[in-house]
C-alpha cells in the first residue's frame, strides 16, 4: 500500500453540511476501492489563484486534504469518480512523501575538500578569514 494525498476544491456556497457529505462520500469510495483513510483536514475557504473552467464565477474555493493508503491502481479508479461529481470543482491526487525521505543526503553535504558543511546564520562567517592561512 502506498501513501497518497488528495486535495479537493469545492464551492464554499454549498455550506459546511453539504461539503461534509461530499467529503464523506469520497472517503467511502476510497474505502470501497480498497484504501484506508489516514487523516482528513478541512482547510476552509481560500482565494483561488486563477479562474477555473468548471466554475468561472468563483473567486474562492473550499479546500479539503485527504491522506490515505491504497494499492497503486486506486488513484486512477478514484479519478473517474471525482470527474463526475458535480460538487467537486478541482482535485489533485499525488503520492505522499515524508519530509525526511525527500533529501536524506542534505544532512551529509560536504564542501570540495570533504569537510562537512554546517548551517550558519545569515551574515555569520565560519572558518578562516580570507588571505590568512595556518
Amino acid at each position: 500500500m502506498n501513501p497518497y494525498e488528495l486535495i479537493i476544491i469545492m464551492d464554499p456556497a454549498h455550506g459546511e453540511e453539504k461539503i461534509g457529505l461530499v467529503v464523506g462520500k469520497v472517503e467511502e469510495k476510497i474505502k470501497e476501492l480498497g484504501g484506508q483513510i489516514d487523516k482528513t483536514e478541512k482547510w476552509g475557504t481560500r482565494r483561488l489563484q486563477s479562474i477555473l473552467m468548471k466554475a468561472k464565477r468563483l473567486t474562492q474555493g473550499y479546500y479539503v486534504l485527504v491522506r490515505f493508503q491504497s494499492p497503486p491502481a486506486l488513484p486512477n479508479q478514484l479519478i473517474g469518480y471525482l470527474k463526475v461529481n458535480e460538487n467537486i470543482i478541482r482535485y489533485l491526487i499525488s503520492q505522499a512523501v515524508e519530509p525526511d525521505a525527500v533529501r536524506p543526503e542534505r544532512a551529509e553535504r560536504k564542501d570540495i575538500s570533504g569537510t562537512p558543511i554546517e548551517a550558519v546564520a545569515v551574515g555569520e562567517i565560519k572558518g578562516e578569514p580570507l588571505g590568512e592561512s595556518k
